[in-house]
């Protein structure tokens, strides 16, 4: 009985810690420059389309101006759970831009 009381202890200890680790403001801030980073490169290939281009521009002005944000020392006192939230609607962002990447126009016709 305390074998597994000790087990469910340490279990929720550990997922309790992958949380925090998962939303520190240094791991929110590499996830959103790295969607600013997927944009601006998205941004390279959709040379034509001013519709995509004016979007992809908004995404890397939302990210810069998070990353001010996050970069502030108060950001610590927003609660876990909205930081979770950040977290999965930025891992929501990439995942978004990288399909855009697989569905960019070619700069060529010719196959490669």
């Amino acid at each position: 009985m305390f074998i597994t009381w000790l087990k469910n202890k340490w279990s929720a200890y550990r997922e309790n810690h992958e949380i925090t680790r998962q939303t520190k403001p240094e791991a929110l801030l590499d996830l959103s420059r790295e969607v600013r980073a997927l944009a601006e490169a998205v941004n390279r290939f959709w040379v034509n389309e001013p519709k995509h281009r004016d979007r992809l521009l908004k995404i890397e002005q939302e990210m810069k101006i998070l990353e001010k944000i996050i970069e502030r020392p108060n950001f610590r006192l927003v609660s876990t759970e909205k930081r979770i939230q950040l977290r999965e609607n930025l891992i929501e962002s990439r995942e978004h831009l990288l399909e855009a990447v697989k569905e960019a126009p070619t700069a060529s016709s010719l196959p490669q």
